[in-house]
Order: C-alpha cells, then sequence, then structure tokens
C-alpha cells in the first residue's frame, strides 16, 4: 500500500513538473537550492544577535555534526540494502542527472532536517524559514524522479536523530565557543566519575582489541584484492570471449529481469554499462541498462574478464541470480561480453 502511495506521488508531482521547461527548471530548483538556502540561514544565525551566545551557537554545531552523522548512516546504509530510483522503476522523466546509487534515503533531506533542528532551537525565526525550505527539498527530490517520498522521510528523520545523538554533547560545545570566543573556558559542574572512567583499563583493552581486528581485517581485504587482481591479470592470457553468446543464454530484455519476471537461469541482455565498481572482494559490479531498468553483471576473480567502458553498450550474457542483500537482479557470475549489439531478438515462429 505505501508503494503504492509512493509511486502515485512521485508520478504526480513528475508528471505535473515535467509538463514544461519552466516547472521542469522549477523542480530543478526546489531539488537543490533550498538546502543551500538552508545553509546560508545557519550563516545568518551563526552572526545573528539572537544567536550570538555560545549556548545558542552550540545547536547550530550540534546541527552540523548531526547532518555528518547522517550523512555516514546512508554511506553505509548503501552497503546493505539498495532500492532503485523512480525513474528505473516508474514511467516518469527525470530532470536531474541519474544518480547511480540508491533511492533510500535522501542525504539532501538528512542535511536539511539536522540543520534545520539547530535552527530552531537557536533563531525561531530562521528556523521556521529552514522549515519550509526543508519541505520544499523533499518536493523537489520527489518532483525530479530521483526519490520517493518515504526517501524524503527517512532521510528527514535520520538527520533528526542524528541531531539528537549530539545533544549530549552541547555542553562540551558550547565551552570550546566560549574559549574560541574569549579565551577562556568555563568550568563545568563536578559530577561523579562515569562508567567509562570507572571502568578505564577495561575499555582501553577493548579499545585495543577493536583497533587491532579492524587492522587485521583490512590487511585480510588487503590480500584478497592482490590475488584478485593477479587473477584478473593472468585474464589477459586466455582467450577473449566468443563472438556470440552461447545459445543457451537466451536474449532477454534487461527490464524482464531486473523485474524477476525471467524464469530461467542463463540469459543475455543488451545494455548501456553506466557505473563500474571494483568491490573489495575483488568483483567488478557493471551497471547495466536497459529501457526504464537496470541489472548488474558481476566479473568474478575466478572467471575474469576485462570490464568494459563506462557509456559503452555491450552484449553481456551470465547466470540470472537476485541479490537479496541490496534487492536488484544480476548476471552473477558475467560469464562473457562483447561491444555493441550482436544478436537481435528474434520473433517467434
Amino acid at each position: 500500500m505505501i508503494a503504492g502511495v509512493d509511486a502515485r506521488i512521485v508520478q504526480t508531482l513528475n508528471g505535473w513538473f515535467a509538463g514544461s521547461s519552466l516547472r521542469a527548471d522549477l523542480a530543478r530548483t526546489l531539488a537543490i537550492a533550498p538546502l543551500l538556502a538552508i545553509v546560508c540561514l545557519l550563516a545568518f544565525a551563526w552572526g545573528s544577535r539572537r544567536s550570538a551566545s555560545p549556548d545558542r551557537r552550540s545547536y547550530l554545531v550540534v546541527g552540523v555534526l548531526g547532518a555528518l552523522a547522517a550523512l555516514l548512516l546512508n554511506v553505509g546504509l548503501g552497503h546493505f540494502y539498495f532500492r532503485p530510483r523512480p525513474f528505473l522503476e516508474l514511467n516518469v522523466r527525470a530532470l536531474l542527472p541519474k544518480p547511480a546509487d540508491s533511492s533510500l534515503f535522501s542525504d539532501h533531506a538528512a542535511i536539511a532536517a539536522s540543520l534545520t533542528a539547530g535552527l530552531v532551537l537557536a533563531h525561531r525565526r530562521f528556523g521556521v524559514a529552514a522549515v519550509g525550505s526543508l519541505v520544499l527539498v523533499g518536493v523537489g527530490r520527489v518532483g525530479v524522479a530521483v526519490q520517493y517520498p518515504t526517501d524524503v522521510l527517512v532521510g528527514a528523520a535520520a538527520g533528526v536523530l542524528g541531531f539528537v545523538a549530539f545533544l549530549p554533547a552541547r555542553g562540551v560545545i558550547a565551552r570550546l565557543i566560549e574559549a574560541g570566543l574569549t579565551g577562556k573556558v568555563s568550568q563545568a559542574p563536578a559530577n561523579p566519575p562515569g562508567l567509562v572512567e570507572r571502568h578505564r583499563r577495561v575499555f582501553g583493552a577493548l579499545a585495543l582489541i577493536t583497533v587491532a581486528a579492524a587492522g587485521y581485517g583490512a590487511r585480510a581485504l588487503e590480500d584478497h584484492g592482490r590475488v584478485a587482481e593477479a587473477n584478473r591479470l593472468e585474464s589477459f592470457y586466455r582467450r577473449p570471449s566468443p563472438a556470440q553468446p552461447p545459445l543457451e543464454y537466451a536474449l532477454t530484455p534487461v527490464a524482464t529481469i531486473a523485474g524477476g519476471h525471467f524464469r530461467s537461469t542463463h540469459a543475455t541482455v543488451v545494455g548501456d554499462v553506466t557505473q563500474v565498481t571494483r568491490e573489495l572482494d575483488g568483483d567488478i559490479h557493471l551497471r547495466v541498462e536497459g529501457p526504464g531498468a537496470f541489472i548488474v553483471a558481476e566479473i568474478m576473480p575466478e572467471l575474469p574478464l576485462s570490464p568494459p567502458h563506462i557509456g559503452q553498450r555491450i552484449t553481456a550474457w551470465g547466470i540470472v541470480r537476485h541479490d537479496g542483500l541490496h534487492n536488484w537482479w544480476e548476471l552473477h557470475p558475467l560469464v562473457g561480453w562483447r561491444p555493441g549489439t550482436v544478436v537481435s531478438f528474434q520473433p517467434p515462429l
């Protein structure tokens, strides 16, 4: 039900904005400019008399820190879950350059929400203007068909949560601001030692173990990457892919596989390469787009191939799988590819 409402809102807004060049330009402006306006309001609030005290300015700093935290959360989420952008799933017109990352969640809304929370508490008048700008950002991101309404709402919630997460540090931030302005640091009231201070040796040992484990993991990934690269270099001494895919790899539209409607295991697709990503495990992900849809073709070190270039149209064949982690369909592994369209759809006999 929510997905249906999501889609209808995107189609309605995008249909209206895309109806004329003037409204399309308006949508592009709303997708970016209100966020810049919020940043300007933050700068004005910092210099305003009403919010000139270190206590009020600390809210603005917390807003910036919350925005950074929300951005980091979004980057991490993108490695575990992928939601296709509206322009890949719906009959809409993308009014901005097509992003290749996940639609969930909107980092524009997350930044705007965290900064707006700081402005509301530091300077009420500027905060009200920021709330209006936040709404306009959401309308713009949905109107240009790069995000769903739920992406915007989740992004705004992530920004507010990031702001709330840093609120306990506001006292320290206020004292640092005061020290920067006056050169004097006010003493915080004495508090009993906390849990970390009482058990600092235990927490210190845990920190050392964590750092050591992270270092070992990074080294293991690096070693694995070197082995994968060696396998890939070896591929240059092997014969290239055949001129055409084998007969068992049926030629299929990208949209059929991306929609989960392809029932066989071997497929050939023709599409444009819009992204080439080298993963830490040595795999190479190719984003292959067809009309209104995309799949991911994955080159594995065990079946090394030289990757194509971004913007190149290719004919690719491989094993069809669904990646539940990223929620996309893929050719995994990619068995072979050739530049251009080397096969064509045949009418049924």
